[in-house]
């Protein structure tokens, strides 16, 4: 058993056996209900998230109880939570009007109860906090607070904006950011027309980390920072060094800087980037029907150190602005991509899962009344579908078969490096394969299923798939869920490796 197996189970049984007591409540909920602070988890390579965008707060609360706790997911990272500009389309949720809890996702009491709910399940909430920037437009919030482009009554005013600060100030700009590699210009000046905030000034950094600070001490997590780039690394981290503690350190900082490991340095000093590449770089791949990356782990040149990089196939703005990179539409393609991603040693995985749209402008399915988000309602199977047409509709990777068998596959190899890499010529096309301790993978990139003899250096015995089985892979004490795979003597196996797909299996999936 894993030393993070073993960690889960703990953080499993402390959250239904331990109640704090009163000096351990903020004060709003010391006269309330139990209050679950973030699980004491440290986000690093052994650990998985999933970005579940713009599902709404009770459907979150019921995914983290019944399938992402259960599912070794560690942390979910949310949308925006604060009051918006209104509208249907996905980026009025990138417009704050206001620092209120209220949006289309719900209500501050329905954000307070998933948190909560998370909590209890062993999840932590990382909050897509939008605090680089306001509404660019003039009207009423969704929550009914009033706004101007440079006025926000009770919270900002035209003193508080690069573009209409007194214009002697050193970093006065008006305009729109041209040249998205000068610093000085990407920090001062307006992203797409959006009024930039001064964040260098105290006022404004207080006002930031009180919002922060609100969220945690709701029990959140840490922060995926939106345009962090266009906030600066030194202004955003003396916003960090405002932040209440969250179970004695920093809370966690996951800052949005697209681009290479050059351009993240600064930010992963206290924090994490993404592989923003990764997504572009798996497209090309897999649209080549090949996985030469998982021959060595040095793909990876040109990003931040593994312990700080969080790598994904997609979120949601390569899935509504990148038509070259993947997305649900790929079908067994997108599952692939998370299955090597959850495979291959280096960084910090994070799956995503979003809904269907027709229109890159579209959000999911609302209340025609409330205008409120609906629930999100899963498709029954647990395989991927071939097909996502209906609009709104939420994809759920995060109950698909093979990726809930791929935590489980990744739990199990723990620290363990990648070796014995091939790509391997066979009938119909190459075999990627590789190890990782004690755990075998073979994916098939092409379009044609091949069966094969693959070397995988495992001990003799029969196994259960992960990616045809799931997290539990063991049906009985002799037969699988899924398929069943025989490695003989020599450390060999006969196996059929699905088009678009994989096998996974390991020491812990062995039968008897």
């Amino acid at each position: 058993m894993t030393a993070r197996r073993i960690r889960r189970i703990i953080t499993a049984i402390s959250a239904i056996a331990l109640v704090f007591t009163s000096a351990s409540l903020s004060p709003a909920k010391a006269d309330s209900l139990p209050f679950y602070a973030a699980p004491n988890k440290v986000v690093n390579e052994s650990t998985v998230g999933i970005q579940m965008f713009l599902y709404p707060w009770t459907s979150i609360a019921s995914e983290c109880t019944n399938v992402l706790g259960p599912s070794g997911i560690d942390w979910v990272q949310i949308s925006p939570p604060q009051e918006h500009i209104r509208g249907d389309q996905w980026w009025v949720h990138y417009q704050p009007v206001s620092y209120k809890l209220e949006s289309r996702l719900g209500t501050r009491a329905e954000f307070a109860a998933m948190v909560q709910a998370c909590n209890k399940a062993g999840v932590m909430i990382i909050a897509d906090a939008v605090i680089n920037h306001m509404a660019n437009s003039g009207g009423t919030g969704w929550a009914g607070s009033d706004f101007s482009k440079y006025d926000y009554p009770g919270l900002y005013n035209e003193d508080d904006f690069h573009g209409t600060m007194s214009m002697d100030e050193p970093r006065y700009c008006d305009s729109n950011i041209e040249n998205y590699d000068e610093v000085w210009e990407t920090t001062s000046c307006m992203l797409g027309g959006l009024p930039d905030l001064a964040t260098e000034k105290e006022s404004v950094r207080n006002k930031i980390a009180a919002y922060l600070n609100d969220m945690i001490s709701l029990g959140v997590a840490g922060f995926r920072v939106d345009a962090a780039k266009h906030i600066g690394a030194v202004d955003l981290k003396a916003i960090v060094n405002k932040l209440n503690p969250v179970n004695g350190r920093q809370p966690i900082i996951m800052s949005e800087v697209i681009g290479g490991g050059g351009t993240n340095a600064p930010f992963v000093e206290f924090g994490y980037g993404w592989a923003w590449s990764m997504p572009d770089l798996l497209a090309s791949s897999l649209a080549q029907q090949g996985l030469r990356i998982s021959q060595t782990e040095d793909w990876n040149i040109g990003f931040n150190g593994s312990s700080k990089t969080i790598t994904m196939v997609s979120n949601h703005d390569t899935e509504h602005h990148g038509p070259t990179s993947l997305a649900y539409w790929e079908g067994k393609k997108y599952q692939l991509a998370h299955i090597f991603m959850l495979a291959t040693k280096f960084g910090i995985p994070e799956i995503y899962t979003g809904y269907s749209f027709s229109d890159e402008g579209y959000g999911p399915n609302t209340d025609p009344n409330t205008g409120k988000v609906l629930p999100a309602k899963c498709p029954t199977t647990q395989t991927v579908p071939s097909t996502i047409t209906k609009e709104g509709v939420y994809t759920c990777v995060q109950r698909w078969k093979a990726i809930q068998g791929m935590i489980a596959w990744r739990d199990a190899a723990g620290t363990a490096k990648q070796t014995r890499s091939y790509y391997t010529k066979y009938a119909f096309g190459k075999i990627a394969q590789f190890n990782r301790g004690t755990n075998f993978i073979a994916m098939n990139p092409t379009t044609t299923s091949q069966k094969a003899t693959v070397k995988t250096w495992m001990t003799a015995g029969s196994y259960c798939d992960v990616i045809s089985g799931g997290k539990a892979p063991k049906k009985t004490k002799s037969t699988c869920v899924g398929t069943k795979i025989v490695v003989n003597k020599l450390g060999q196996a006969v196996v059929t490796v699905p088009s678009m797909s994989a096998i996974a299996f390991g020491a812990f999936t062995k039968l008897p």
